[in-house]
């Protein structure tokens, strides 16, 4: 199995896992995200090299930094958990693809709210159909 494969699988299953914590209890613990931390970092490094590791970080701090932006703006009705996976999504997909991947999840969450008529819903479910819709037509 190709270390491109690995990430991807990897990489579902974890978000799969955080997405049904995030919708059963409204939290994920924080050392999941420590722990898989590392490991999307070296996947990411055998898939592509260090030559375009450049684009996973700038993705990585993205993700991070805009997030952390938003989470400080809605005076933290934002969820870290939402922040540091938004992060992790940059660093998989890199800088385009995580802004695709985070305007499908936006559009997605609109539609179950007007559908649902919920203000306040788990945004990483979301985030994560978004990241699958991206793996499944990007190149």
């Amino acid at each position: 199995m190709s270390a491109g494969n690995l990430l991807i699988i990897s990489f579902i299953v974890f978000s799969a896992a955080i997405s049904f914590s995030d919708i059963k209890t409204g939290a994920v613990p924080r050392f999941l995200f420590i722990l898989t931390l590392p490991l999307f970092i070296i996947l990411k490094i055998l898939k592509n090299g260090f030559a375009n590791f450049h684009e996973a970080i700038i993705g990585f701090l993205a993700g991070l930094l805009i997030f952390m932006l938003v989470y400080f703006l809605s005076r933290k009705k934002l969820g870290l958990a939402d922040v540091w996976y938004s992060a992790l999504l940059g660093l998989v997909l890199g800088l385009r693809y995580w802004y695709m991947a985070i305007g499908f999840a936006c559009i997605i969450g609109c539609i179950f709210i007007l559908i649902s008529k919920q203000c306040k819903i788990p945004f990483i479910p979301f985030m994560a159909i978004g990241s699958l819709l991206i793996l499944t037509i990007s190149p």
